[in-house]
């Protein structure tokens, strides 16, 4: 894929490419199972307060997902295509000699691959929530939400401090 030879590894993408799977079939159900009226926003009680229609609903998570689930990997290239302007890395001029470069690209696209994947996730997540809520005879989200977004917060932490 990059034309050096250096790339991440073959787990990375896999699970990654599972991740996307698992992203696009949660958006195909939720397109099944979302009533024409969507909650979605929640107050501090977990009862839905704000409403959106199905149609806009998804049409923001398929924006959002595109957005941050198939972008970020394809950010690493833009950015390293041209001189390195906005990328922010300690010893940036190190890592932006050509010698350094497939190095830099295999870590920073295996850390959006990551990012990405970890991302659609947890959008994942959020439309199952969002289905089961909308679904109720009162729609609201239980205390058992913040869970996976806590576990969400612990590996992009988790990973940045291996990092």
């Amino acid at each position: 894929m990059f034309g050096d030879g250096e790339g991440p590894s073959m787990r990375a993408w896999t699970l990654y490419g599972m991740a996307v799977v698992v992203r696009i079939a949660t958006l195909v159900w939720a397109v099944l199972q979302l009533p024409d009226k969507v909650a979605t926003h929640f107050g501090p009680s977990g009862a839905a307060d704000g409403w959106g229609t199905r149609a806009g609903y998804v049409a923001f998570d398929v924006v959002i997902s595109a957005a941050l689930v198939l972008g970020l990997p394809m950010l690493v290239r833009v950015i390293l295509a041209g001189s390195g302007v906005g990328l922010n890395i300690p010893h940036k001029e190190y890592w932006l000699r050509p010698e350094n470069r497939p190095l830099l690209r295999r870590r920073l696209t295996g850390d959006m691959l990551f990012i990405g994947g970890a991302t659609g996730l947890l959008l994942s997540w959020v439309d199952i929530a969002v289905v089961r809520a909308s679904t109720l005879a009162t729609p609201a989200m239980g205390g058992s939400e913040w869970i996976p977004i806590s576990l969400f917060v612990v590996a992009i932490l988790g990973y940045t401090v291996w990092m």
